[in-house]
């Protein structure tokens, strides 16, 4: 499950939903275990491999009337 940071006055808080903490039988005062996982750092400029746009200019070519019907619906 992937859980959002959000800011709590000066510290910061991961909000775990209610149906969760009823399903693993969790309470406020709870101690949990918080594992980090290492984040690659994003670039300024992402490479798209050159086989996805080839593929995907086939796809159109090949659906073209049909993904302009679905424009038009």
């Amino acid at each position: 499950m992937q859980r959002k940071i959000i800011k709590v006055g000066t510290s910061a808080a991961v909000l775990i939903p209610k149906a969760v903490l009823d399903e693993q039988k969790m309470k406020i005062g709870d101690m949990v275990h918080v594992e980090v996982l290492k984040r690659e750092p994003k670039t300024e400029k992402q490479v798209i491999d050159p086989r996805i746009i080839q593929w995907t200019d086939e796809f159109m070519e090949e659906y073209r009337p049909l993904l302009k019907k679905l424009t038009n619906s």
